[in-house]
């Protein structure tokens, strides 16, 4: 289901909207839909992702000094 709403622009951003939507061979209202649908599934994958770093950073791998690799071994040449 749709809903739609409305938004107050200023003309020099109203017109350069419209420009980039015939652009790219859509309307304004097709534009700014996808515009928000793929920002909020961005953020909707990022909390996740964040939280996964997290966890993965409070317990860090140790790492020994003595066995640094070189540039030769960690191209593997």
């Amino acid at each position: 289901m749709s809903a739609n709403i409305t938004l107050r622009l200023d003309e020099k951003t109203l017109s350069r909207i419209k420009h980039l939507a015939v652009d790219r061979n859509t309307s304004v209202s097709a534009w700014v839909g996808d515009l928000v649908t793929r920002t909020v599934a961005e953020l909707d994958g990022f909390a996740p992702a964040r939280k996964r770093a997290l966890r993965v950073m409070a317990d860090p791998v140790k790492v020994d000094d003595a066995s640094t690799l070189g540039r030769e071994q960690a191209h593997g040449r």
